[in-house]
């Protein structure tokens, strides 16, 4: 269940904040179901024990759920330790981040195997892909993605669509506060 908690919050963030870089998170998280869709297919190797999941038809090899959480693990750390770096957040929350992080990814991956999904290989392959792809997804966003952000905000599709860049603010949750309170301080009374 927790990768569909986290696509949620995603498409929550996107809707809601238009914000680009969450976007292309989300790209890579399909990106990366997409591959694990395709190796499935490629590898087509067997679950443990079919008779214990019989409504379930995929392949064994590798693991969606240790892809997914091995992406998620990937991406998330990449992104407190290379964007967030130390800008907005204090190194306790940030170690808590990571502690997070990765103690979810092995308690999925665990229940995986514990419940019989899957065999130990089939979630170690796939947490590994799923590591390597949003290693890969995070660069490719933070260096060559990031850099054209300004020129996609301003385009007439992002301007239709309000999409928003926040690299450039330390401390979004702050930054957001002090906008609505000068909003709200600069509005004048509407009547109820």
């Amino acid at each position: 269940m927790v990768p569909i908690f986290i696509i949620i919050s995603n498409v929550t963030l996107i809707v809601s904040r238009r914000d680009l870089h969450t976007l292309f998170y989300f790209l890579g998280c399909l990106s990366n179901e997409l591959s694990n869709y395709a190796l499935k297919s490629l590898i087509m190797q067997q679950r443990p024990f079919p008779s214990l999941h019989p409504s379930i038809e995929s392949s064994g090899m590798p693991s969606n759920h240790a892809q997914f959480m091995g992406f998620f693990c990937a991406y998330t750390t990449l992104f407190l330790s290379i964007r967030l770096s130390q800008r907005s957040l204090s190194r306790r929350t940030t170690l808590f981040i990571y502690l997070l992080c990765i103690s979810t990814t092995l308690i999925v991956c665990y229940s995986r195997v514990y419940l019989l999904y899957h065999t130990l290989f089939q979630v170690i392959v796939g947490i590994t892909v799923g590591g390597l792809f949003g290693t890969v997804w995070f660069l490719v966003v933070h260096y060559a993605l990031t850099p054209i952000f300004p020129r996609i905000t301003d385009s007439c599709i992002g301007q239709f669509l309000m999409l928003q860049d926040f690299t450039h603010i330390n401390n979004f949750v702050q930054f957001e506060y002090t906008v609505v309170r000068n909003h709200i301080r600069i509005r004048p009374e509407v009547p109820m």
